[in-house]
């Protein structure tokens, strides 16, 4: 029988440190480690245990010839008094490594259990290295021998094999650190992400706790600076179900926030994990607060919460690191919201409050202002009553956007108008407006359309439309054929002579006119395509049964089926006819008035409501309705509305 021949030491310390920078796991290590060392002369058996700054033990492992065991029954026990023997309460090194030799005598007067554990291997004392390793932890590797004192190379082999263990701790450390930075600049990269995805200062905050939650805490709070106080906007929870809880106590001032929160004690403003002080329903013992500070002012509050039995926090350079990245999204967000806020409130002092009253028309308007933009655009519309008895709409688009534009804009809009109501023609009007423009060598330029409605009556009116560079008007027939109305002309405040061609139309009752800036008809479909180029036309004439307002409203919204990105306005106007019936009624008695009504105007005694109307009036609730009927003996529109409305055309 061969003997099996055993490895050097050497050649098992280079398998040592191949595997301690391996990315083979640690049991791999250990097995390597402690059957290096029992091969050892005069080795039996190889204790290793790592110990806490307390002098508690981690980990405990002992290897003999029965092979590596983790944790043997009363091991860690055993070892945890013979450290505290030898060392008192803590582990105290002169150096880097200390190395002491043992024996059972010595370990009798200890820890006797561990004295019979060493003897039970056949060994007659301890050879005991204890070392430094990550943080503040200690390693105790120790060999148990067959004789005492120790041989020379097994002790350089326990020095070697400690340095190593320390090594290979350093390596796992750094590597550690290593994915916790990956870890942290991922997060702070989703952060960047998801708070840059909405300028809406609340969806902004929503984003920020659910960023947080479950990622870096069992809770997460959002104060928001109102000026005088702060005020809780956002709240999560890793427990859906205990959410409201945590709302219902931050709100009500039940946990150790509130002097952070009202600003008694700014020494609070840490990020320090401390008591929460909320209701143990709650089940969050512990909280961190940073202050979310932007521009040289407070923005906000950011509070973690944590469970107790989780004891985790972020660090604080992170945490800054996010507070900073927070506050300035919601600083970004308030500013925005703040500028938006000043443009629509500019703009619309740049449109008419009311459009006058007219008999047998209806005027509707829709504005959109788009979404991407924070200046204030040069849209504008108007209705003129002139002295003669005409009226006259128009709308304008001037060239670009902000102060100079809004500034334009009210000239333009205030001249014409003014123009208008003391009588002048509206191709006068856009001449002397052009002349004017050209004389104060204004840089823009605007566009314009112009309908003005003759003597109007129940039967119809006549209509002379200009365009200025604008895109032209459009007229609906009530059998819902369209047409581009044929009036030209050049933009206004470029030449001498805009050269407008005007067109000449005639509206009747159920035909109605739409116009409209380039904003609509440069929106565009999910193909790109142009909606002024492919479906305008087709879309008005779909949507003419509508009430006007939602004409209005759909067009500048999209319809559907087109984004609208730049600002846009409409004016529609709708010849009526004569106006049957405009009354508030008795849900129950509204059927009977519009149905006299209705044929009243027909003329015609077997005309019945629309289904729509009668559904509509079976299923309306007890109160009164508006019911509405207006038209002539070939179109008839009739309306009823309640909260909701419908309408049906006959």
């Amino acid at each position: 029988m061969t003997a099996r021949v055993r490895p050097s030491w050497q050649s098992q310390l280079h398998a040592l440190w191949k595997s301690a920078f391996d990315a083979a796991n640690t049991k791999d290590f250990a097995q390597e480690l402690y059957l290096g060392l029992l091969s050892m002369p005069t080795a039996v058996g190889v204790l290793g245990a790592r110990l806490a700054p307390n002098a508690g033990v981690k980990v405990v492992r002992w290897a003999d010839s029965g092979g590596i065991r983790t944790a043997p029954e009363g091991l860690a026990a055993e070892v945890t008094e013979w450290t505290r023997a030898a060392h008192g309460q803590g582990v105290h090194l002169s150096g880097p490594c200390e190395i002491t030799e043992l024996t059972l005598a010595d370990l009798r007067r200890s820890t006797p259990s561990l004295a019979s554990r060493v003897a039970g291997a056949g060994a007659t004392g301890l050879l005991v290295a204890t070392f430094a390793v990550a943080g503040r932890e200690h390693g105790l590797l120790a060999v148990a021998l067959t004789r005492l004192p120790a041989p020379r190379e097994l002790v350089v082999a326990v020095e070697q094999a400690i340095d190593v263990i320390v090594a290979a701790d350093h390596r796992i450390k750094d590597q550690i650190e290593l994915d916790d930075r990956a870890a942290t600049d991922a997060i702070l990269a989703e952060a960047s992400l998801r708070l840059a995805t909405s300028l809406d200062i609340h969806e902004t905050l929503r984003s920020v706790v659910r960023m947080a939650v479950p990622g870096l805490a069992d809770g997460a709070v959002v104060h928001l600076n109102q000026g005088d106080h702060m005020a809780p906007i956002a709240f999560a929870h890793v427990d859906a179900r205990r959410e409201h809880l945590l709302a219902e106590h931050v709100r009500a001032g039940r946990w150790a926030g509130t002097v952070v929160v009202d600003g008694t004690d700014r020494s609070s403003w840490d990020d320090m994990p401390r008591p929460s002080q909320l209701p143990a329903e709650v089940d969050l013992e512990l909280m961190t607060t940073t202050v979310l500070r932007a521009r040289g002012h407070d923005v906000g509050l950011l509070t973690f919460l944590h469970r107790d039995s989780t004891r985790r926090w972020p660090a604080s350079e992170f945490l800054h690191n996010l507070a900073g990245r927070a506050a300035l999204a919601i600083d970004n967000a308030g500013l925005y919201e703040q500028r938006r806020e000043d443009v629509v409130s500019l703009q619309r002092h740049l449109l008419p409050s009311t459009l006058p009253h007219v008999d047998s028309l209806e005027f509707a308007t829709g504005y959109h202002v788009g979404d991407n933009r924070l200046d204030v655009g040069g849209d504008f519309y108007g209705v003129v009553e002139q002295p003669d008895g005409t009226v006259t709409a128009l709308i304008g688009d001037v060239c670009g956007r902000g102060a100079a534009a809004a500034a334009l804009t009210g000239l333009a809009r205030h001249t014409l108008e003014t123009m208008l109501e003391t009588g002048a023609q509206p191709a006068g009007a856009i001449q002397s407006l052009n002349t004017k423009l050209l004389r104060a060598k204004v840089e823009r330029f605007l566009t314009l359309a112009t309908a003005t409605f003759g003597p109007v009556t129940a039967e119809g009116t006549p209509v002379t439309l200009l365009s200025a560079g604008h895109p032209p008007p459009f007229l609906v027939r009530r059998d819902g054929t369209v047409e581009e109305a044929a009036c030209r002309g050049q933009l206004v405040g470029l030449l001498a002579d805009p050269h407008l061609r005007p067109a000449h139309e005639f509206l009747r009752p159920g035909d109605y006119l739409i116009l409209f800036t380039d904003g609509l008809v440069e929106a565009r479909n999910a193909d790109r395509a142009f909606f002024g180029e492919t479906d305008i036309e087709e879309t008005l004439s779909r949507l003419r049964d509508l009430p006007l307002s939602e004409i209005a409203r759909t067009m500048v919204t999209g319809a559907g089926r087109y984004t609208v990105d730049d600002d846009a306005a409409v004016l529609v106007i709708r010849h009526r006819g004569n106006r049957a019936l405009h009354l508030r009624l008795p849900a129950r008695e509204a059927a009977g008035a519009a149905l006299t009504a209705l044929r009243r105007l027909r003329g015609d005694e077997s005309a019945a409501l629309p289904a729509s109307i009668t559904a509509f009036l079976e299923g309306a609730p007890e109160g009164e309705v508006l019911v509405t009927v207006d038209g002539d003996q070939v179109w008839t529109r009739v309306e009823v509305s309640s909260t909701d409305s419908a309408w049906g055309l006959v």
